[in-house]
């Protein structure tokens, strides 16, 4: 009996110790995983052992209140300070790091080999108020499409509001966890810039994207279409261009054209189109005026072209005596659909020569449109980049960006009325989507942009007549009290 005791007591025994030996290698191995923790905890203990734990909670109440108040007072440089970093801290531990491995287990995303599972490590965590960015190790054996595939499941896993995944480097994931969603608050118009200088035709601003850096769009680079449900807030496209190249309107450097088949929307901005350049409100027998207009813009690009080749010119850059040509149709589909068959082919005719030719010598096309289904949206291909704002449906998602939009992260069917100007687009060569939204351009906004364009041009007709007239004296914007 003894002996089964003595026996029984030894293996118990000899079980704690195997127990703590674990343990202990295992702590070892976290302080060098995790280094920052381990000093903290170290610094903690130590400061216990050494000082008495009421010292240290004296010190701890007195760090309490003086960060509280850091934040209360500067918030800005407590998040850079000590937000950013904290939050970055107890999201790795408590979100990712804790649930890491089942979450991805149950996703299907571990590497099996030699009888043994491998999951994508996490190396870094870094946090702003709205985002979590994680990038992420992949194991050999998977690609980035594998992730990109599985990152609904992946999203729900972490309880996240979105995921947008990107490939920064080999085997390196760029895993983005939407907290709060940053496109909430509405987005102010787009500023009118100082001057001709602050003009990068090739990056217009018009909105932020959810990452809030400016969202841009190309004037030089190809045409744009923009599609949404009525109240989806697409005319921000249009407006916020024209309120970024104000000063180049004034300087006669970009020539505005407007068609308004709804005759509403560019109706306020009237001054803004040269005569013979506006086609809406007030035009009589609209589609055949439309027509006229697509025709005589046609042959200008056609003569545009002929001289061009003829001077070896190949890239457009707008310039005195060659403004860009910036088209602005409001509403495609009665061109393409609903407007007399005999006028609609004429109309598609000459929207697809513009669209294929006008880019190279500056003529570009921004276009919406309410219903983009094929049936409808027929030049759809022909836009360089195509935007869609809130849709009723995956196949009007779909008929609007390309097949497969939705799988690529563009769900504009989930959408909410209450943030007009939320939008997706697609990446510039790669499967994946950009969410931002467009500046709420208000009646007041474009008024200010046509008060502009027309206080700007008096000044310099007023200049020019005196510099003729009175021996060379300039007058300047500040001098008459207006804003140039």
């Amino acid at each position: 009996m003894f002996n089964f005791l003595f026996a029984a007591v030894g293996k118990l025994l000899w079980w704690i110790v195997r127990q703590i030996g674990r343990l202990i290698a295992w702590l070892t191995v976290q302080a060098f995983l995790h280094p920052r923790t381990t000093i903290t905890a170290g610094t903690v203990g130590g400061s216990v052992a050494w000082l008495g734990w009421q010292l240290c909670l004296t010190i701890a109440a007195g760090a309490l209140t003086a960060l509280s108040t850091w934040k209360a007072a500067h918030p800005r440089t407590f998040e850079q300070g000590v937000g950013t970093w904290a939050r970055a801290w107890w999201h790795r531990w408590w979100i990712y790091r804790r649930t890491w491995a089942d979450s991805f287990a149950r996703c299907d995303l571990t590497v099996q080999a030699r009888d043994k599972t491998f999951l994508p490590k996490l190396k870094t965590v870094r946090s702003t108020p709205y985002w979590d960015h994680l990038f992420v190790e992949m194991q050999s054996g998977q690609a980035a499409s594998d992730f990109i595939q599985k990152s609904d499941h992946l999203r729900g896993a972490f309880k996240a509001e979105r995921l947008v995944i990107e490939e920064v480097k080999p085997r390196g994931l760029d895993m983005a966890f939407m907290r709060r969603d940053p496109l909430l608050a509405t987005v102010p118009a787009t500023p009118i810039p100082a001057s001709v200088a602050d003009i990068d035709w090739r990056r217009i601003p018009v909105g932020i994207d959810e990452f809030g850096r400016p969202y841009t769009v190309s004037l030089l680079g190809g045409c744009t279409c923009a599609a949404g449900t009525m109240g989806a807030g697409k005319a921000g496209l249009e407006w916020n261009i024209v309120r970024a190249i104000a000063p180049a309107i004034t300087a006669k450097l970009v020539r505005l054209v407007g068609i308004d088949p709804k005759l509403k929307e560019l109706s306020q901005g009237r001054k803004l189109f040269a005569e013979g350049d506006y086609v809406g409100l007030d035009t009589p027998d609209l589609p055949e005026a439309t027509l006229a207009l697509l025709e005589r813009l046609c042959e200008e690009m056609a003569e545009a072209n002929n001289f061009d080749g003829s001077q070896g010119e190949r890239d457009f850059t707008p310039r005195p005596g060659r403004p860009l040509t910036l088209i602005l149709i409001d509403e495609l589909a009665p061109l393409l659909k609903y407007w007399p068959r005999r006028l609609r082919e004429k109309i598609e005719e000459k929207l697809g020569l513009l669209l294929t030719q006008g880019r190279a010598v500056g003529f570009i096309v921004v276009a919406l449109i309410q219903e983009p289904t094929k049936d409808i949206f027929s030049l759809r291909d022909l836009f360089a980049r195509r935007i869609a704002l809130r849709l009723p449906t995956e196949s009007h998602t779909e008929a609007a960006l390309v097949e497969h939009a939705v799988d690529y992260g563009a769900q504009c069917h989930r959408i909410s009325e209450t943030t007009p100007g939320v939008l997706f687009s697609l990446q510039d060569g790669a499967k994946s989507t950009v969410r931002a939204r467009l500046g709420y351009v208000r009646d007041e906004d474009i008024d200010e942009v046509v008060a502009y364009v027309e206080n700007a041009g008096k000044v310099v007709e007023l200049d020019a007549w005196v510099r003729d007239e009175l021996g060379g004296i300039e007058i300047t914007a500040d001098d008459l009290g207006v804003s140039a």
